[in-house]
């Protein structure tokens, strides 16, 4: 039953990355960049550096370089709907050791309200964190 999930999944995820082929509305998005900083509603900054999203025609990825020089990729689609971003991880992405450190997201699943995108940057927040990250 858990490979029929996946197939179905697998699938629905296909069906998503042609239809979103078809398209270049976020082709401002298309590219990979480079998380600096979490700003928090408290005033607080967490700087970053090792934390890497790419976005292209609908798919997702997210590098993060380990502790012990190493990286992991998570991979999963996205969409866009108006200021809205959503990301959905696949599930073996969240089954990895690292997956509750770097990423963490319930369910494998976030949608981000997008604050700026500029040709250098982009600002997403998620419940009143702001993720700032620049083009890389």
């Amino acid at each position: 039953m858990k490979i029929g999930k996946r197939k179905i999944f697998l699938t629905i995820g296909l069906i998503v990355l042609v239809l979103a082929a078809c398209s270049n509305v976020d082709g401002d998005l298309d590219d990979k960049w480079q998380l600096r900083q979490y700003q928090y509603a408290d005033g607080s900054i967490e700087r970053q550096d090792s934390i890497f999203y790419n976005f292209q025609k609908g798919r997702f990825s997210a590098i993060c370089l380990l502790k012990n020089g190493s990286y992991q990729t998570f991979f999963g689609n996205y969409s866009l709907k108006g200021d809205k971003i959503s990301i959905i991880l696949l599930p073996q992405s969240m089954e990895d050791e690292n997956y509750s450190f770097y990423m963490g997201w319930e369910n494998g699943e976030r949608t981000f309200t997008m604050e700026e995108l500029t040709s250098s940057s982009l600002h997403l927040e998620y419940e009143g964190v702001r993720y700032i990250f620049r083009r890389y």
